[in-house]
């Protein structure tokens, strides 16, 4: 009986090694202890003492993992359960369950999870304000002044749109403009699908039917959510490509079938999709099938980056100070002249998310009147000190007779790669660093081995 119990101790143990959250529930289903951290998504400080079902109502003796254990001892291993949190917001646990069992009785349960947010927007008819129009679109550029002529000219339309930009040019800007200046009165639906790991990912499009797995509830699926309106699908090219496969076919049928479910539902929905590199790239690569671009490219849209619209960056920022300034209780007037001038030489990997990101720390700093260069390379020191100056040149990259294009801008990259990690410390900076999703840096890190 030691031994076995020794064994559960060890395998709970090793589930705290690599979790957001661990909670101990007795065989009354009380939660007796909770390790989870300040602000967590998962659920609130306050667990302690209560019922699971108190905590998530949704669920049942069925659905909830932790009810399931003390009432079979056996154990279950990262088993989704889809919830809503103590803040209202819909979050997807990924649970592994261990009873613990003495003398052939179940005395507690240890659950720990790992929380997936989903990143998900739904604006419903008659919430229009939430969304931004052509007029929110501030530029002087002349490509971009041409885009917002397009965007004007194919809104009314129900054809598919594709658009590319690079990570932060603004593509649910466009994808939201789309739909207010379309004609359609259903809801506007924005997920990112780089937000949710592959094997989340089916069940979020398609829907869910009770008892469909374990901790499934009936759910609706975005196809269904976005009836009537647009459905915005970001970063497609994260999906897993068997999966753009069945959603080829959903978009060519027109109707879905939740999982678990015996019945086709019909959906009437403007696809609009983007993703953050060349689609050809992609296609090239095998992350975006070729017959899925074809029947979501009929519309075509692109965003330059901030880089080739310098007449941009004062307006933009200009902006980006006047609502930092109301946000943080501010009085900046502006950029000085070298300040704007200094902006304008930097390379913006993060275009317009980057910028605005950059003003608010200057705003929040800002010893003046106006932000002064000092107060710009505070905010931009790592960068500017870091990524934007060129490594010197690998050894790959010094011209000799075996000299190979393609071998020297793999060993640039993979430097370039290598120093983001360093500095960053974390795939998530080094991404924002890099002007990159998550998800491609891992990608491009997997290709160099790093």
């Amino acid at each position: 009986m030691l031994e076995r119990f020794l064994d559960q101790i060890g395998e709970v143990l090793r589930l705290c090694e690599d979790t957001d959250g661990i909670l101990v529930v007795n065989r009354e289903g009380i939660i007796e202890y909770h390790r989870i951290p300040l602000n967590s998504y998962w659920c609130s400080q306050d667990t302690v003492g209560r019922h699971i079902l108190e905590l998530y109502p949704e669920l049942d003796g069925e659905s909830s993992t932790i009810l399931t254990a003390l009432r079979t001892g056996r154990a279950s291993y990262n088993v989704l359960q889809d919830i809503n949190n103590h803040r209202g917001e819909r979050v997807l646990l990924e649970s592994t369950t261990i009873p613990i069992v003495v003398d052939g009785r179940v005395e507690c349960v240890v659950d720990s999870s790992k929380y997936h947010t989903i990143d998900q927007r739904v604006i419903r008819g008659g919430e229009g304000g939430g969304l931004s129009t052509l007029d929110r679109m501030l530029t002087e550029d002349p490509a971009m002044l041409a885009l917002k002529s397009r965007i004007r000219d194919v809104a009314g339309l129900d054809s598919s749109v594709l658009i590319y930009g690079e990570t932060g040019t603004g593509k649910e800007l466009v994808a939201e403009s789309l739909h207010s200046e379309g004609g359609r009165a259903g809801p506007f639906v924005s997920q990112n699908c780089a937000a949710i790991p592959a094997t989340l990912l089916e069940s979020l499009f398609f829907g869910t039917e009770k008892g469909s797995y374990t901790g499934a509830l009936t759910r609706k699926g975005l196809l269904e959510e976005a009836d009537g309106g647009t459905l915005f699908l970001d970063e497609i090219n994260s999906m897993d490509p068997a999966l753009q496969a069945k959603l080829l076919k959903v978009l060519e049928e027109k109707k879905v079938r939740r999982l678990g479910g015996s019945r086709d539902i019909p959906f009437d929905v403007r696809i609009v999709a983007a993703v953050n590199e060349k689609p050809q790239k992609l296609i090239r690569e095998g992350r975006l099938r070729e017959d899925l671009y074809y029947r979501l490219g009929v519309i075509r849209l692109t965003l330059p980056p901030l880089r080739e619209r310098l007449c941009d960056i004062g307006p933009l920022a200009d902006y980006f100070i006047e609502h930092y300034n109301r946000k943080l209780h501010r009085r900046v007037r502006g950029l000085s002249e070298r300040a704007l001038r200094l902006l304008r030489g930097y390379a913006w990997p993060g275009n317009v998310r980057e910028l605005k990101n950059a003003i608010e720390g200057a705003v929040a700093v800002a010893r003046g009147e106006r932000l002064t260069v000092e107060d710009m390379e505070e905010i931009l020191a790592g960068r500017l000190g870091g990524l934007n100056r060129p490594p010197e040149l690998p050894e790959a990259l010094r011209l000799e007779e075996s000299f190979s294009l393609t071998r020297a801008l793999d060993s640039y990259e993979r430097e370039l790669l290598s120093r983001a990690m360093q500095q960053a410390g974390s795939i998530s900076q080094a991404a924002r660093l890099l002007g990159l999703s998550r998800q491609n840096l891992k990608y491009k890190l997997k290709k160099f081995d790093l």
